[in-house]
């Protein structure tokens, strides 16, 4: 790491529950001649924590499934790096439950630029990580996370089945791919509108290139 993107990049914070695994992305961190701060936990109220990480390092690497070790944290990756992103601090999320944690996962997945299997966190994947997190900061985005106005339709509602999801789909992305979403995932004023049939607008990285990378704007949604 050394040009000037990178110049206030010294210290990187790593955030996961399994000691083995913090030592080993220690040590892709310590190959960018960059100093690891294991976070052995417990990981304090969330507000707390990140104000301390924020000032005593200048990125993170953290894991999403923080919970496996209950006396490790509350809370689990995710919520804490998108909180990373919106303090402009970049930070990498790591996970190999991908696939089965989208769900969770998606609504916060504008302010998660990088979302890494841990077999892939490597020297060169972190530090490509890193510049997409400061290049966005800049409103420099990557085709596959610009996002861009586009219809959403909803297909279908999960009503009274305790579940409180619907299921949509963005024809100017993949007519033929179904999302499923929450009612918390939009804003108050535009749950009662969620009704099969019902056309709607919303941010969505049109550009990207597959399921698990698709998000949605929280504060873009709109009625068509």
């Amino acid at each position: 790491m050394d040009d000037l993107l990178f110049e206030n990049i010294k210290r990187v914070t790593i955030i996961d529950d399994d000691p083995d695994v913090r030592q080993s992305y220690g040590f892709s961190v310590e190959d960018l001649a960059l100093e690891p701060i294991l976070i052995d936990g417990p990981v304090q109220e969330p507000a707390t924590f990140l104000a301390e990480i924020t000032s005593s390092a200048n990125a993170a690497i953290c894991d999403h499934h923080l919970m496996k070790v209950k006396s490790y944290s509350s809370c689990n990756g995710a919520p804490l790096v998108s909180e990373m992103y919106k303090m402009h601090f970049p930070a990498i999320l790591c996970t190999k439950y991908e696939d089965a944690s989208i769900d969770e996962i998606r609504p916060l997945r504008r302010n998660i630029p990088v979302l890494l299997n841990p077999s892939d966190l490597e020297p060169e994947s972190f530090e490509h990580g890193i510049r997409l997190c400061i290049n966005e900061f800049k409103g420099e985005f990557v085709p596959v996370r610009r996002p861009w106005r586009a219809l959403v339709r909803v297909e279908d509602v999960d009503d009274g089945k305790g579940i409180d999801s619907f299921f949509v789909v963005v024809p100017s992305w993949d007519s033929n791919q179904v999302i499923r979403l929450f009612h918390k995932d939009v804003p108050e004023n535009i749950r009662s509108l969620i009704v099969p049939g019902k056309r709607l607008h919303a941010m969505v990285n049109l550009g990207a290139e597959r399921y698990e990378e698709i998000y949605f704007e929280y504060e873009s949604w709109e009625e068509k």
